[in-house]
């Protein structure tokens, strides 16, 4: 699946802007990872986009991504399938037991983190955060508590230390400023 039919495919079943942002954010970061990582760029960010398709739709943690499997049944690779329902392993079982899988659990954490830090700066733009600023933000726990700490640290499970993920987050956010208003 192409990006813009991922894209497309979102709109038709979630109709909150911030949580379209939201995917877009993801995507991005796993674009970054798999350029990193040596992985299939356009494949990581069809998964990030897609990992939350079914979050409208479902009645809270307990079908999410199992809603979304079916959505996707026949559209996208299993393991896209099962990379979704890996970032949410507490509920689906499916546990995050590759790199494909950890880095889209570390992507969707981290995106709250930087659009946080993007949100308290006075211009409100992503290209005034710095990594230097996300490191401080990431330490302090009471800022953005939603941003789990604990899964963005998991990108150290992949090979890569937690100031340099946060480069690669901030830095593919970027390149969608635009996208995703920020």
């Amino acid at each position: 699946m192409l990006r813009e039919e991922a894209i497309e495919l979102v709109k038709k079943h979630v109709k909150k802007e911030n949580n379209i942002k939201h995917m877009l954010a993801v995507g991005a970061v796993m674009r970054g990872l798999a350029l990193r990582l040596g992985e299939d760029e356009g494949k990581w960010e069809v998964t990030g986009i897609l990992h939350d398709i079914d979050f409208e739709a479902c009645s809270g943690l307990g079908d999410h991504t199992l809603v979304a499997s079916r959505i996707l049944e026949g559209l996208v690779e299993d393991d896209v399938i099962q990379a979704i329902k890996a970032h949410n392993y507490e509920n689906t079982g499916v546990m995050p037991d590759s790199k494909f899988k950890k880095a889209l659990i570390a992507s969707d954490a981290v995106s709250g983190l930087v659009v946080a830090a993007a949100l308290v700066m006075p211009s409100k733009k992503l290209k005034d955060v710095t990594v230097e600023t996300l490191m401080k933000k990431y330490k302090n726990k009471d800022f953005a508590k939603g941003a789990d700490r604990g899964r963005i640290a998991s990108c150290a499970e992949i090979g890569i230390p937690v100031e340099e993920f946060l480069g690669i987050a901030l830095e593919s956010m970027q390149k969608i400023a635009g996208e995703i208003g920020l």
